[in-house]
């Protein structure tokens, strides 16, 4: 007899049910559960669990991939999600454990993408692997994983577990790799056991749903047919479900012409009470198991691993014993974990190994500096071996003589002393092949490239050509450089007294409403970021005048001072520490240069004097204010905004806690009076916010970029911080005071620098912090912008003189790139401009050559940032809208060109009377 002919004529079963019926299925496999353990009997099976789970060799073939058919069980998971939600739907009961599984799916299908990107794939192939079945092949950490959700029925507890750990490795050490594989893992071994629960619960549903359907065709079944029925049920492993349930129906459906059914079951059903309890015993079970699953699911989102796995890796033990580890931020005793992985590997070592000769250096370095011998606070932390200078001094120390020869450095990158002549021997490698493919060209169209007007058209062809070529080079260099983040230590408790910071606005008096504003933003700044050991201050000079003082000075600066005592008054500091609102003002000075009174140097010579009054406590130059406030005479860091910078919440706190890291103490070479190590300046990444309605324009669409915070967002790649290790000062940042003030105090021409902050990050060494932000707006029309690029090239060619001096000021290689290369870039449009006039009066080139010169020069390098966004870097993203904004990107990058295009001679003509007057200031 077929049983599929049977369950054909039974019209109530569901598509699900007659599909598992009529098709072969296995049995379904039994939950991940077992006997549950209590703290001693954790730690006796972590011995044994260490010492039976053999692991294959290094160079041993590849096992089975890490994830063993979570694709599948998700998808197993929907189905029976679909079919335990038609049987609710239709009325019929749901079991508790259903109900879970129901309410919380959501859950689940989040879980795959958290698989998916919470360990990439290559990184669970260089875990070790187990040798032996029934999980041969498979890392080590998933069959830790396992057992320990088996021993305490899906629960995550915190003692349980770190004492599963500690006994395990007492016998065999775990890598930093398993460690911080094991959320992802246990994530894995969870929803492989859902699957479990989940089938056997909706297999249960279809053997209920079948008793329920041979029931209402009981009259029309033979012995035979039920027999056929049973055989099927057997095979699935449900029997005893679906004689639980007929043995529930019997009594009521028993009839004085008792159908073939009746006998059936009395037959094969014969214990019913049994069948019953049992079958409400594995219910609760199954309930209980599908909670915990849930919950721990959850769970495991929402524990702080690092303070889970931390205290459990042996290596890690090793490197708590340096004082300097417990006060890093959990970001970057990550970073530390991390390297010590790269180095093990590297060196062939354990990541134990690797620990205590870190320690050991610490150590010496430590004992070093007691003994009076120079050594540094960076020489003390881990992170000074493993990833800093110190990393050749560690290798060395775990080099063997069999492996020493074969160890590259760096992964065969060349070193940061080599890395400036590899830059530009690459631009320079560029602009040589693209020169010599036009000269080809042109000899093939028919110019000479050796004729005066074809010549010059070559060396004006190649200004704009090397706009394209250093973007290239700038775009594959971000592309192939992993963004590192610095160093910080942790100041979760806020910043403390000894990194005491004071934020300054350098601005001018110039009505009552702009010292609103200003007072304002002070204010503003306080509310976000809520420092006890912070004070906010304004740093001013009256506007520039034809005389010393005039009629208004004395009631503008009475109006500003009043504003600073209303902020003390709502926001009083402690009591007996100085006051958190407080204002700085200097007069007016004559200026040669200048022609006017002024104040000296205007915003780089209040920052000098403010950093001389904070070093020394020298207040020459400060008007004396009774009312103004006093500075906190321990400040060691001033963080210097504008009055339109906004400084988001905690950024304060984070940008302190970098600079405070002995890893980014500035180091400064008295000789040459720079800062060679560390940094004196941090400059945070800019972006601007989300304009007003009243504020938007089409300038600011095309040259503002994305506005506003991203929240998924952690850092960005500057190019020669990544590269270089050294970023540039855009003027808003955190100044060391010690540091800036040794460096450059007294050290510039009076009246011959006017773009003074890339000069001061060259000397004083900037580091580039691109995970943190300051909002400040980009113009929001184009008279504004050209004011503001007329004023940055005359401020650019103004340093000319200081870069044919570059020993004497302190600027390195790199700094005299950097202004070289904003000199190329002035000359950029001029060149575009007279090259097309060349080309239309001269016909020196083909005018297609110039055009796409001159196009390259202006979209080349927006056109590969926004065309790179349209490259999705990670799974689960919702693809029309991200394609949505990466093609609204192209379009700004397009739009962006053809106005730049469109204003060409209107910026040759600033450029060049900037120059202009910067070379006549300069003479």
């Amino acid at each position: 007899m077929c049983a599929a002919a049977v369950i054909d004529r039974l019209a109530t079963l569901s598509a699900y049910a007659r599909q598992l019926l009529e098709q072969a299925h296995s049995p379904v496999e039994a939950p991940i559960r077992s006997e549950l353990f209590g703290v001693q009997r954790f730690r006796q099976h972590g011995l044994s669990l260490a010492r039976a789970q053999p692991v294959q060799a290094t160079d041993a073939p590849r096992g089975s991939p890490f994830f063993p058919r979570v694709d599948e069980n998700l998808a197993s998971l929907r189905d029976a999600f679909d079919y335990i939600a038609l049987i609710s739907r239709s009325g019929r009961y749901v079991s508790p454990a259903a109900e879970w599984l129901l309410d919380n799916f959501h859950l689940v299908e989040a879980q795959l993408q958290q698989i998916r990107e919470g360990v990439p794939r290559s990184y669970y192939a260089r875990l070790p692997k187990l040798a032996e079945a029934p999980l041969a092949g498979l890392p080590r950490v998933y069959g830790i994983a396992w057992a320990y959700v088996a021993h305490t029925d899906s629960v995550l507890n915190n003692e349980l577990f770190t004492a599963f750990l500690d006994a395990y490795q007492d016998v065999d050490e775990l890598t930093l790799g398993e460690l911080w594989a094991l959320p992802t893992t246990l994530r894995v071994v969870l929803l492989e056991n859902l699957r479990r629960l989940a089938e056997s619960i909706a297999r249960t549903k279809v053997a209920l749903e079948l008793a329920h359907a041979v029931w209402d065709a009981a009259d029309t079944l033979s012995h035979d047919e039920l027999e056929a029925l049973f055989e099927t049920v057997r095979e699935l492993g449900l029997e005893q479900s679906y004689c639980t349930q007929l043995w529930q129906r019997l009594s009521s459906e028993r009839a004085a012409q008792s159908p073939a059914l009746v006998a059936w079951t009395e037959k094969n059903c014969p214990q019913g009470p049994a069948l019953i309890d049992r079958y409400q015993t594995e219910q609760a079970a199954a309930n209980l198991t599908v909670g915990n699953i849930i919950t721990t699911l959850r769970a495991i989102g929402q524990v702080e691993w690092a303070d889970l796995i931390e205290p459990v890796s042996r290596s890690l033990r090793v490197l708590r014993e340096l004082p300097s580890f417990a006060a890093e931020s959990e970001l970057t005793r990550q970073q530390i974990t991390h390297a010590m992985e790269q180095v093990a590997r590297a060196s062939l070592r354990t990541e134990r190994s690797v620990a205590e000769a870190v320690l050991q250096l610490a150590t010496d370095a430590t004992h070093a500096t007691s003994t009076g011998d120079p050594a540094t606070g960076a020489e003390s932390t881990a992170g000074y071996y493993l990833f800093g200078r110190g990393r050749p001094a560690l290798m060395a120390s775990l080099a063997r003589p069999s492996t020493a020869s074969a160890r590259p450095g760096a992964a065969g990158r060349p070193s940061r002393t080599r890395r400036l002549p590899v830059y530009l021997g690459g631009i320079a490698l560029g602009m040589l092949l693209l020169l010599t493919v036009l000269v080809r060209g042109l000899r093939g169209a028919g110019f000479d490239p050796l004729e005066f007007a074809t010549l010059v058209s070559l060396l004006l062809m190649a200004l704009p050509l090397s706009e394209a070529v250093i973007a290239l080079v700038h775009r594959m260099t971000a592309e192939s450089m992993t963004v590192q983040a610095l160093p910080r230590l942790d100041f979760g408790d806020g910043i403390p007294s000894a990194h005491r910071v004071l934020v300054v606005i350098p601005s001018l008096l110039g009505s009552p409403a702009a010292n609103a504003q200003l007072a304002r933003r002070l204010e503003l700044h306080w509310l976000a970021n809520r420092e006890r050991h912070a004070q906010f201050a304004l740093l001013t000079d009256w506007s520039d005048a034809a005389q010393a003082t005039t009629p208004g000075d004395e009631s503008m600066l009475a109006d500003a001072l009043h504003r600073i005592a209303g902020l003390n008054a709502a926001y009083p500091a402690p009591e007996g520490e100085a006051p958190r609102f407080l204002m700085l003002h200097r007069p007016r000075t004559w200026s040669d240069t200048e022609e006017h009174w002024l104040g000296w140097e205007r915003k780089r010579g209040k920052l000098e004097m403010l950093l001389r009054l904070l070093a020394t406590g020298d207040a020459t130059g400060f008007l004396p204010l009774a009312d103004g406030g006093r500075v906190a005479g321990d400040t060691r860091y001033v963080l210097t905004l504008d009055s339109d910078t906004g400084l988001p919440p905690g950024a304060l706190r984070e940008l302190v806690a970098i600079a405070a890291h002995p890893l980014n103490a500035p180091q400064i070479d008295p000789e040459a009076r720079r800062v060679v190590a560390g940094f004196g300046i941090l400059q945070p990444r800019i972006v601007a916010p989300f304009p007003t309605r009243e504020e938007r324009s089409a300038f600011h669409w095309m040259f503002a970029g994305q506005c506003g915070l991203d929240p998924y967002s952690s850092g960005a790649s500057d190019i020669y911080q990544d590269l270089f290790g050294t970023g540039s000062f855009t003027g808003k940042g955190l100044l060391n005071v010690q540091a800036v003030h040794a460096t450059l105090d007294r050290r510039l021409p009076d009246g011959a620098v006017l773009s003074h902050d890339l000069l001061e990050g060259t000397v004083a060494r900037c580091g580039v912090v691109s995970d943190l932000v300051l909002i400040e707006d980009h113009p929001h029309h184009a008279g504004v912008a050209a004011s503001r690029i007329h004023r940055w090239t005359r401020g650019d060619w103004q340093l000319l003189p200081l870069m044919l001096r570059a020993r004497h000021f302190g600027i390195d290689a790199l700094g005299l790139w950097k202004m070289s290369d904003n000199l190329r870039r002035s000359l950029v449009a001029p060149a575009c401009t007279a090259l097309l006039i060349m080309t239309v009066f001269c016909d020196a080139v083909p005018w297609a050559w110039s055009l796409l010169a001159v196009a390259a020069s202006l979209a080349f390098g927006p056109l590969l940032g926004a065309l790179a966004g349209l490259v999705p870097t990670r799974r689960g993203i919702e693809l029309r809208h991200f394609f949505d904004v990466g093609v609204t990107e192209v379009a700004r990058a397009l739009a962006g060109a053809a106005w730049q295009f469109t204003q060409l001679a209107a910026q040759t003509r600033l450029q060049i009377d900037a120059t202009l007057r910067a070379a006549w200031r300069t003479l």
